[in-house]
């Protein structure tokens, strides 16, 4: 379904991309950081989207945690290999989702997901840079090879992002969910040509700390236009919120 090419795509683009993305990474460290400081357990740790690890603060959460999580659909070697020093970090490869499989054989209605929802010893939450990716490749593949229509494919894309939400709010612990708030497309002159919401309409979370990231420079993309998403931070357990 075109996720190994993403990822190894990402990657590369990350290397050439290194000064505009490095920014932005730091700060997703830092948020990282800041959600630690208002667990009052530090058990397990629950990194959704971890893809290539760039912007997550491996070394910290391994001191600070018993035990952390890092989830994705895939990883590459490069990700495996910053994790093998430290004993208490597991990747885990599993379908976030858990609908990509019904997806695959043409079916339009994902299910709300549930894994790790019964663990009481997860003390944080982190959904990184992934909720409004997570209906990209799918609606790709439906339109490519099971001609499904544009209009069922936004539905279905609202229902992939408004169920990750709900998954999240439904744990225990602190839950930060880091995203793309509104993606803008420029020309080299820095004259908007496009802008977009990633959320699909879903209503968004209020966000405690915002930034710009230069997704894609001058250059990267196609022909002279590039692409800034705004990038923000929620805490979805206001009760956690003064902790």
């Amino acid at each position: 379904m075109g996720y190994l090419t993403e990822s190894i795509a990402m990657a590369a683009r990350s290397k050439r991309c290194q000064r505009q993305w490095g920014e932005h990474y730091a700060y997703c460290q830092q948020s990282i950081q800041s959600a630690m400081q208002r667990c009052s357990t530090h058990h397990t740790a629950l990194i959704l989207g971890a893809g290539s690890l760039q912007d997550i603060p491996v070394k910290v959460l391994s001191e600070h945690f018993e035990k952390v999580l890092l989830v994705d659909v895939l990883f590459l070697k490069s990700a495996r290999k910053k994790v093998q020093a430290f004993s208490n970090i597991e990747l885990i490869e599993a379908d976030i989702t858990e609908s990509i499989g019904l997806i695959f054989q043409g079916q339009t209605n994902p299910t709300l997901p549930k894994r790790w929802l019964d663990n009481q010893n997860i003390s944080l939450v982190v959904s990184l840079n992934l909720i409004t990716q997570l209906p990209l490749l799918p609606a790709k593949w439906l339109m490519k090879n099971q001609s499904v229509q544009e209009a069922e494919i936004e539905c279905l894309s609202r229902q992939m992002i408004q169920q990750h939400l709900d998954y999240l709010c439904a744990f225990s612990g602190v839950v930060c969910l880091i995203a793309d708030r509104w993606d803008t497309e420029f020309d080299n002159t820095g004259q908007v040509l496009d802008e977009f919401d990633p959320w699909w309409e879903v209503e968004q979370p209020q966000t405690s700390k915002e930034w710009d990231w230069q997704v894609v420079p001058i250059g990267e993309g196609r022909s002279n236009s590039g692409q800034k998403n705004r990038v923000g931070v929620s805490f979805l357990n206001t009760e956690h919120i003064g902790a």
